[in-house]
């Protein structure tokens, strides 16, 4: 993973998005609740192979659910946009601000409340999504703020690259006029 002690010398850090300890409450709770049952199960005897494959299956979407919360990472700075998602099969997303097209937030009913979201990014011929992300929002407004500053500064430097053009432009067309059209070597 990426850290801000990796940054250019050049860029500076506008805001980081990772998992929060309380993304973990309700796994934590799924998990106390696994517990009790099994505890109660194993006393009264009624630990079936049923019981055993269904026990089985919630730990592993218990580890599923801690790993991708784990995993998810997005860092943004005033040139790119740095982030990590999956477990297994890590996705990575390191763009320049001026390739990205798009920013998408989803949030489901619970992530209204916590402020989660998954939050989507386009590039030109891909889609990365990083779940979890807490403010997801607020992670929103930051990258497209960011976006409009990186394009005001692209359209400022393309002004002053026009501007020198008509202005080498000019001088050599007074050049020619003040030396009769012939050229001076």
């Amino acid at each position: 993973m990426k850290r801000t002690n990796e940054l250019s010398r050049d860029e500076e850090l506008i805001m980081m998005a990772r998992s929060r300890w309380t993304s973990y409450i309700l796994p934590a709770a799924l998990t106390a609740a696994y517990g009790c049952v099994w505890y109660l199960a194993r006393k009264t005897g009624e630990d079936t192979l049923i019981f055993h494959l269904l026990m089985a299956a919630i730990a592993v979407w218990g580890a599923r659910f801690f790993a991708r919360r784990l995993s998810t990472y997005l860092m943004l700075t005033d040139k790119r946009i740095y982030g990590e998602a999956g477990v297994f099969v890590t996705r990575t997303l390191d763009v320049p601000l001026d390739r990205v097209g798009g920013v998408y937030v989803e949030k489901t009913p619970i992530g209204k409340i916590t402020g989660r979201g998954t939050v989507t990014i386009t590039t030109s011929g891909s889609r990365f999504e990083f779940p979890y992300i807490p403010s997801a929002v607020k992670f929103r407004d930051a990258l497209m703020r960011q976006l409009e500053l990186t394009q005001a500064e692209a359209a400022r430097k393309q002004t002053e690259a026009m501007a020198e053009a008509i202005a080498k432009a000019f001088r050599q067309a007074d050049s020619r006029r003040r030396h009769g059209g012939n050229r001076m070597v």
